[in-house]
């Protein structure tokens, strides 16, 4: 059975600014121990993602192309994995997914995973 689609942006090697930017579709993640998936309502580039596809962190990151960049991203739990006791479906949550704590590379895509300790519940008088 083929794994379902999500829309993301990422690029397939170091420069290129923007235009090194593409719109695909990739497989959804699958969360791993300690890992949630979100459905993103926000995310954004910024200055460490640029220096990332510029090549500065070489040869650190991306370990792989193709990249999906990202870093900072807010949206609401679809999947947990095995290990995950302080989210559950549903939550809606930002995170900063550093470098030195990112498993993937997704933050760009439709869905996310990441290492549950790097997120905080969103407080219900915020909005994304």
């Amino acid at each position: 059975m083929a794994r379902k689609l999500m829309h993301a942006v990422q690029y397939f090697g170091y420069g290129g600014g923007t235009s090194g930017l593409k719109h695909v579709e990739v497989p959804v993640p699958i969360p791993k121990k300690d890992e949630l998936v979100l459905k993103l309502e926000a995310t954004s580039l910024n200055a460490a993602d640029w220096k990332v596809q510029k090549g500065m962190v070489r040869p650190f990151w991306p370990r792989k192309f193709p990249h999906i960049p990202g870093t900072d991203v807010a949206g609401e739990v679809v999947e947990v994995g095995p290990g995950v006791k302080s989210f559950k479906v549903g939550d809606k949550v930002v995170a900063v997914n550093s470098l030195a704590v990112r498993t993937h590379s997704y933050s760009f895509g439709f869905l996310f995973p990441s290492i549950n300790n790097s997120y905080a519940i969103l407080l219900s008088f915020l909005s994304y």
